[in-house]
């Protein structure tokens, strides 16, 4: 049986990404994935331009998105239009399955941004186990030591916000195409996978571009002074 591999999480300009989907559209055309799930925050937007872009070259792109619920972030894959952020993880997962869709829960352990124990508790179809950003080796241990033995499939992601990061954390699964994918993951035959050399040469890259995502978002949040007049300083 050929195996093939999937990227299940990965970013672009659409929400925090540092590269257009139309960029990420050409590091994944020459990549080895099989398949490549856009996960733009909160939109599917990302993932539209980007399979667009290909035209039915390189991987076969499935629609998705990193959902912000009230408990952690949450990936939906194979949806067709945004799911509402700032509810619970259930809900969350209720709604990716109205559409058809797959819930994972992200990162389970990253600080604030996941769902943390929910990930074992609640009906997700599978768990990030490995995820590829910067400085997640904490988290991805926990993740691997509390939920290594939960029901749902395991997968790993880059979750790439810049676009030579795209792979290099990936999924490995039984069969080809999207629908392959699907298949391995509700039928839990998916494992988490990592190209060491691209992954260790790619995280500095990777950590400056989230670095100065944190920084200017500090910026951005600091209280403008006002003069006398009242004009912002």
């Amino acid at each position: 049986m050929r195996w093939s591999r999937a990227d299940l999480h990965m970013h672009t300009t659409c929400s925090d990404g540092r590269h257009t989907p139309e960029r990420l559209a050409a590091r994944l055309a020459a990549s080895p994935l099989s398949v490549a799930a856009v996960t733009d925050h909160d939109t599917v937007e990302g993932a539209l331009r980007v399979e667009a872009a290909l035209a039915g070259a390189g991987p076969e792109i499935v629609i998705g998105s990193e959902v912000s619920s009230a408990d952690g972030h949450v990936l939906a894959l194979f949806i067709c239009a945004d799911v509402p952020a700032g509810l619970s993880a259930r809900a969350t997962i209720e709604a990716i399955h109205d559409q058809g869709g797959i819930a994972i829960a992200a990162h389970p352990y990253s600080l604030a941004l996941g769902v943390g124990d929910l990930a074992g508790r609640l009906l997700f179809d599978a768990i990030e186990l490995f995820n590829g950003a910067p400085l997640m080796d904490l988290a991805n241990a926990r993740a691997r030591a509390r939920l290594g033995g939960a029901r749902p499939a395991k997968v790993g992601g880059s979750d790439a916000h810049v676009a030579s990061a795209a792979g290099r954390v990936h999924t490995v699964f039984p069969g080809e195409g999207a629908a392959g994918l699907r298949a391995a993951i509700l039928t839990r035959q998916t494992r988490p996978a990592v190209d060491w050399p691209g992954h260790l040469a790619m995280l500095p890259a990777h950590l400056a571009w989230l670095a100065w995502l944190t920084v200017s978002r500090g910026l951005s949040l600091r209280p403008q002074r006002s003069s006398p007049t009242g004009t912002p300083t």
